[in-house]
C-alpha cells in the first residue's frame, strides 16, 4: 500500500472537549501502508515527503471519519413495506418483510455510509428477517464478503434472542400475548416467532464458529463483538453466557435497552426493578457493554452507568420514529458517561447520513430554560467519531487523527459551508456540524485506501448493486414471505388491544419530556 499526504486547508485531530478541539490551519496527514505518520502544517510535512502522492486541497476540510455505532440494514423498513409506528407494532410488521440475501443488503447499506462520510459500522446483524443458530455463520459470511468488497471498517454483531422477540408489556410478554389472542391464533404466532429461537448452546457455538473464521484482529477492517438483542429477548442465562463470551475473547457488548415504555415496565413486573438494574444484577455490565437508545433510563439507571464505565448509543432518528421519545443525552453527558451515536434502520431522512444525525441529535436537545446543560456541537462531533469507535470497539485504531492510529479519513468540500460569507467567529466544529452536509464528502479513505474520490465509489459498482437489488425485490412474494404476510395481517389488531390503556396517563410525552434533565 502506498504512502499519500492528505491536505486540507484545516485538519480536525480530535475533540478534547465540550468547547474544544485540536486543528491545524493548512495542515496535512502523511499516512503509510495506512496507518498515520504525522499531523501537522502541509508545508513541512510536504517538504520531508516530496514525492509522496497528494490527495486534496485547500478547499477542504480534513477530519476523522464518521462511526455508526448502531446499524442494522441496508433497505429501510420504509423500502421493506413497514411505515413509522410504534416499536412493537413497526417489529411485528417488519416480521412480513420481503427476503433479500444479507450481502445485498448490507452492500446497499455500506454505498451508503461510505457515501455519506462513515468508515466505520458496527452491524448488529441478523439480516432482514430473524435467522436462527445454524444461519448465523453464514450470514456472517455474506455480510462481511459485502464490508470487505465494499472496504468498510466493521464491528460486526450478530444479534440474537431467545425469547419476547417482538413483544413484552404491562400485561405480559410473548406467551401471554399468545394466549390473548383467539382460537389457534396465538399458536400459529408461537411457532412461527419460536423458529428462530434456539438454546444457548446453539447460539454459542454458532458465535464461537464467527469468532473462528473473522475474529481475533485476522482481519484488519473487522472486528467480531456481540449483540444479545435486549434484556427481555434474552434469557438471564443467555445473557450470562454472552459476558463469559465477551470476557474470553476480549470483545464488546451492545445492547438494546429501555427503547420502550413498555420495555421499561415489563421490567418492573418481571424483576422489580429496571431491566438495566436487572444487567447490574447479573454482572453484565462494565467499560465493554453499550446500551443503544436507553431513552426510558430512570436517575439510579444513570448513577448505575456511570459507576460500572456502561456506555451509551444513541439513535436520535429512530426514538423519534418508532415513537419512543427523547433520550437523556445531556445528564448522561454531565455524569461523564461516553455517548456514541447511530442511525439504527434509518435516520430522519430514510438514509444513513450521519452529519444529518448529529444536526438533529443537537437540535433534539435544545430544551427550555437557560439552567439546561445541553450537548454542544464538539459533544456531537465527537459522539460520531471518537466515542463510536470506541463503542464499536476499534478505540485503539481510529475515531481520531493521530499518529498510530489507522488512516480513516474524510475530505469535505468547505464551500457550502464557508461560501458565500461564514463570520470569522463562528469556530469550524460549530460550522460542520451546522453546516455540513453528506453531498459536500468529496473523498473518504480506509485504512489508507481511497474508497471514494470525486464523489465515486472506487471499490463497488454502484448501478450494478441497485439493478441487482431491484431485479432481487421486484417479484412476487415467495410463500414463506406470504405466510408471514398474512400472520401479520391478523396479529395486529390484537396486539393494539393488547397494548392499549397500559400506558401510565400521568407520563405523557411532554412530562417525560421535561422530566429527563
Amino acid at each position: 500500500m502506498a504512502s499519500s499526504l492528505i491536505r486540507g486547508k484545516y485538519v480536525i485531530s480530535k475533540i478534547t472537549g465540550p468547547d474544544s478541539a485540536e486543528v491545524v490551519s493548512d495542515g496535512a496527514v502523511f499516512q503509510r501502508d495506512g496507518a498515520i505518520v504525522e499531523v501537522g502544517p502541509y508545508g513541512d510535512l510536504k517538504a520531508r515527503h516530496p514525492d509522496v502522492e497528494v490527495i486534496g486541497s485547500p478547499s477542504y476540510v480534513v477530519m476523522p471519519g464518521m462511526v455508526n455505532d448502531h446499524f442494522h440494514v441496508g433497505l429501510s423498513p420504509c423500502q421493506m413495506g413497514a411505515l413509522d409506528n410504534t416499536q412493537e407494532l413497526r417489529a411485528l410488521i417488519r416480521m412480513g418483510a420481503r427476503r433479500i440475501d444479507p450481502y445485498l443488503d448490507q452492500l446497499y447499506g455500506a454505498i451508503q455510509m461510505i457515501e455519506t462520510g462513515t468508515t466505520t459500522v458496527c452491524a448488529i446483524h441478523g439480516g432482514i428477517t430473524r435467522t436462527n443458530p445454524a444461519e448465523i455463520p453464514n450470514v456472517a459470511d455474506k455480510a462481511l464478503k459485502a464490508y470487505q468488497e465494499a472496504g468498510m471498517r466493521v464491528s460486526y454483531a450478530p444479534t440474537i434472542a431467545d425469547q419476547n422477540a417482538h413483544i413484552v408489556g404491562p400485561r405480559g410478554d410473548e406467551r401471554d400475548f399468545a394466549a390473548f389472542m383467539p382460537g389457534d391464533l396465538g399458536e400459529r404466532f408461537a411457532s412461527y416467532v419460536g423458529r428462530a429461537y434456539g438454546r444457548v448452546e446453539e447460539w454459542m457455538e454458532a458465535l464461537e464458529e464467527v469468532f473462528r473464521r473473522y475474529g481475533n484482529d485476522q482481519h484488519e477492517r473487522i472486528r467480531v463483538t456481540l449483540a444479545p438483542s435486549n434484556v427481555h429477548r434474552c434469557s438471564d442465562e443467555l445473557l450470562v453466557a454472552f459476558k463469559e463470551l465477551a470476557t474470553k475473547y476480549r470483545t464488546g457488548i451492545h445492547i438494546h435497552l429501555q427503547e420502550s415504555p413498555y420495555q421499561k415496565f415489563h421490567g418492573m413486573n418481571a424483576y422489580g426493578k429496571t431491566p438495566f438494574q436487572h444487567l447490574g444484577d447479573l454482572g453484565f455490565l462494565g467499560p465493554e457493554v453499550v446500551c443503544g437508545h436507553s431513552v426510558w433510563i430512570t436517575d439510579e439507571d444513570i448513577e448505575l452507568m456511570a459507576a460500572t464505565g456502561t456506555n451509551v448509543c444513541h439513535n436520535a432518528s429512530s426514538n423519534l420514529r418508532i415513537h419512543n421519545g427523547i433520550a437523556p443525552v445531556g445528564k448522561l453527558l454531565q455524569k461523564g458517561i461516553r455517548v456514541a451515536l447511530g442511525s439504527d434502520e434509518a435516520t430522519i431522512n430514510d438514509d444513513k447520513d450521519m452529519y444529518q444525525e448529529m444536526r438533529l441529535a443537537l437540535r433534539l436537545h435544545y430544551l427550555p430554560g437557560i439552567d439546561n446543560v445541553i450537548p454542544t456541537p464538539y459533544d456531537l462531533f465527537r459522539m460520531a467519531t471518537e466515542h463510536g469507535a470506541y463503542a464499536a470497539w476499534f478505540g485503539d485504531r481510529v475515531g481520531t487523527l493521530e499518529p498510530g492510529k489507522r488512516a480513516d479519513i474524510v475530505l469535505m468540500d468547505l464551500r457550502n459551508i464557508e461560501y458565500p460569507f461564514i463570520d470569522p467567529e463562528i469556530t469550524l466544529i460549530d460550522a460542520l456540524v451546522y453546516r455540513g452536509r453528506s453531498q459536500d464528502v468529496d473523498t473518504v479513505i480506509i485504512d489508507g485506501d481511497v474508497v471514494m474520490r470525486d464523489g465515486k465509489l472506487t471499490h463497488v459498482d454502484k448501478e450494478a448493486v441497485l439493478k441487482e437489488i431491484s431485479s432481487a425485490l421486484n417479484r412476487p412474494l415467495d410463500a414463506r414471505e406470504m405466510e408471514a404476510r398474512d400472520l401479520v395481517r391478523q396479529v395486529e389488531p390484537h396486539m393494539r388491544r393488547f397494548l392499549q390503556g397500559t400506558f401510565p396517563q400521568d407520563l405523557t410525552p411532554h412530562s417525560v419530556y421535561n422530566s429527563r434533565y
